[in-house]
Parts: C-alpha cells; sequence; structure tokens
C-alpha cells in the first residue's frame, strides 16, 4: 500500500509536520517571549518523546491492531494540534500580528474544544469493565456536561474582556464540577435503592 493511501502513514506525516511547525513557531517567539514559548516548546517535545518510549518499551500497536494504533496516533495528532496552536498564537503574539491577550486566549479555547470533543466521545465509549444502565447513565451525563460547559467556556473566552473570563471561567468549571458530583452521587443513590 503507499504511503499516501496508509492512514497511519499519514497520521505520522502529520504529526512530523506538527512538530516541525511547534518548533518553527517556537523559535520564532522564543526571542520574544520565552516565558510563554518555552513551556509550549516543553511540551512540542513531549509528543516525539512519548511516541519514542512507546516504541522502545513495546506498548506501541503493532500493525496486526490497526485501530488502537491509529487512535493512537490521532491523540498525539489531537495534542499536535492544541500545542502547535498555542505555540502559532504566541509567535503571532510576540510578533505584533494579533494583541498579546490572543495568545492566552487560545489556551483556553483550545481547552473548551477540547472539553466539547472528549464530551462528545464519553457516552460512545463502554469502558471494560463497566456495564449496566448505572454506567451508562454517568457516561451520558459526564459527556453532557463536558460538551456543554465547553460550549459555555468557549463563548466567555471569545466575547468577554480576559479579567472577566478568566474569573467566569473559573466558575463555569467550578460549577460543572459540583453539578457532575451531585448528579453522580444521585444515580449512584437511584440505582442503589432501585
Amino acid at each position: 500500500m503507499k504511503a499516501t493511501q496508509d492512514p497511519i502513514a499519514r497520521r505520522r506525516i502529520a504529526l512530523l509536520g506538527l512538530i516541525l511547525l511547534g518548533l518553527l513557531f517556537g523559535s520564532l517567539a522564543l526571542s520574544r517571549r520565552p516565558e510563554a514559548a518555552l513551556p509550549l516548546l516543553v511540551g512540542m517535545g513531549t509528543l516525539p518523546a512519548g511516541w519514542a518510549l512507546l516504541k522502545l518499551t513495546g506498548m506501541l500497536p503493532g500493525n496486526d491492531r490497526p485501530k488502537q494504533r491509529l487512535h493512537l496516533y490521532d491523540s498525539l495528532l489531537g495534542g499536535g494540534l492544541v500545542v502547535t496552536g498555542a505555540l502559532a498564537a504566541v509567535a503571532a503574539a510576540a510578533l505584533g500580528v494579533i494583541p498579546e491577550d490572543w495568545a492566552d486566549r487560545f489556551g483556553m479555547l483550545a481547552s473548551a474544544l477540547v472539553l466539547i470533543v472528549i464530551g462528545n466521545g464519553l457516552p460512545k465509549k463502554p469502558e471494560p469493565g463497566c456495564t449496566g444502565s448505572r454506567t451508562q447513565a454517568i457516561q451520558r451525563l459526564l459527556g453532557w456536561t463536558f460538551v456543554i460547559t465547553g460550549l459555555i467556556a468557549f463563548t466567555i473566552w471569545l466575547t468577554l474582556p480576559l479579567a472577566v473570563a478568566e474569573v467566569t471561567g473559573l466558575a463555569v468549571y467550578g460549577a460543572a464540577v459540583l453539578f457532575a458530583i451531585a448528579a453522580i452521587v444521585r444515580i449512584r443513590r437511584r440505582a442503589d435503592s432501585g
């Protein structure tokens, strides 16, 4: 199979491209905003380091498990997109292309998007050894909580002034955690009594 048709080969190429772009953006930002660029560059270094660690320990799924291998590469690509995007935002702010606060906003916008993606996948992914209506109810609850929290947080970080968004965003995350805990306790009690 040609490399352009092999989904794993395409993901490897995309991951390498993201790492190289991240290093380029990080180099641009490092000279002007080292305090912001350095942690992100270290984060970018975790992608190849994580892949190498999986390879060296033999935990990287082999060609006999393509679905697991694709899932791993998709996860690495997702992390690469977030870190490369953050480095691009820091570099753009350092070069004066975008306002300074947008470099800070990017990280929060990205975390809200990650919540939405994870929340969307939670109800669809049965955990091994966890079956039953209670487990499904908790997964659905957490999925909806993540998605709604992510949408609200994304809107907050996109529209409000940075100082207000920081306080409001933290309050939304805190309220979501308290809501989820209370709802899980209620689901468990209902299942235990029924």
